[in-house]
């Protein structure tokens, strides 16, 4: 790994040195808090995607499970853009919030939270199953996940970015990629479809619409709300509404969307084709879209760019 720096509460460390003790209360609690966004190389130099909208998120996370973060959203926004400046070549941006105290109790007595932000190569590769090596996939598998419907607002709401949101859809993906599949999506208590671990859905029906889950049931991804601003433009429009696995097998395209991919065609679901078994024309105009807005290649939408 190159050499780099992680900001920490204000000042730089070396990558190594950005540790916490084994019995932090976030670590023993999952209740760090965080966000992901993606870094990208545009004729007018470095830019970060929606980096407000991504620290604007992490303050809502930090709010809704009561993290005391006591940075303004403006001082992250400054700090993550100085962080990508000294990490040249980085692709995206990893901000935690935690508190780093050593606590036996599970309220914590020393409340103080640290904040961390990271910028490395953090494209996703998906590990090939037959030689355990990473390489990248330009579609997906999915499993549907019946066993966990993990899915509930009296848990945890599905709007926080919190460690602890993460436990049973790691272990569902983790079952889904033993079983051979790319990603799993999730059900909500009532076994509608909510989302993928780290990805929201959307389908495409046969007049070329969209629906996604409704915005109560998943975490409010950033990408995912880009592409609801982005079809307008090609001619489609998007409902939010909740969706049968019925509906999602039967759609004539279904995609992922997220941070590290973008827009992200599945080609299968529980091992049955989806629509004809090729990536349809929405999703490829709608890649494409995304593609060309995070370039800096859609002057409409430069406003989304924070440039470094």
């Amino acid at each position: 790994m190159r050499a780099r720096t992680i900001w920490r509460d204000g000042e730089f460390i070396a990558w190594d040195e950005a540790t916490v003790h084994v019995l932090s209360q976030s670590l023993q609690r999952g209740s760090l808090a965080f966000d992901y966004l993606s870094v990208h190389e545009t004729r007018r130099g470095v830019a970060m995607f929606r980096l407000r909208d991504h620290i604007e998120r992490l303050a809502i996370t930090c709010d809704i499970v009561g993290l005391p973060l006591d940075y303004a959203v403006d001082e992250l926004i400054d700090a993550c853009a100085e962080t990508v400046r000294r990490n040249r070549g980085a692709r995206s941006v990893k901000i935690s919030a935690l508190i780093p105290s050593v606590e036996v109790e599970l309220v914590p007595q020393d409340p103080r939270v640290s904040v961390f932000i990271a910028a490395y190569d953090g494209d996703r590769d998906i590990v090939d199953r037959n030689t355990g090596k990473p390489h990248r996939r330009t579609e997906l598998s999915l499993k549907i996940e019946r066993d966990k419907r993990s899915r509930r607002d009296d848990i945890i709401p599905p709007h926080a970015k919190v460690a602890a949101n993460y436990t049973a859809a790691m272990t569902a993906k983790w079952r889904a990629r033993q079983e051979g599949f790319d990603d799993v999506v999730l059900l909500d208590e009532t076994g509608r479809v909510t989302e993928a671990p780290t990805a929201n859905v959307f389908l495409v029906d046969a007049a070329g619409d969209l629906a996604t889950p409704p915005a109560s049931k998943v975490l409010l991804g950033i990408t995912r709300a880009s592409i609801i601003d982005l079809a307008s433009t090609i001619g489609s429009a998007c409902e939010e509404r909740d969706i049968s696995v019925d509906e999602l097998k039967r759609a004539s395209e279904v995609f992922l969307t997220g941070t590290s991919e973008g827009v992200w065609p599945a080609l299968w679901i529980d091992r049955k084709f989806v629509g004809d078994g090729d990536v349809g024309p929405i999703t490829t105009q709608l890649r494409d879209m995304y593609r060309a807005v995070v370039r800096g290649e859609e002057p409409a939408f430069e406003h989304w760019l924070h440039f470094v």
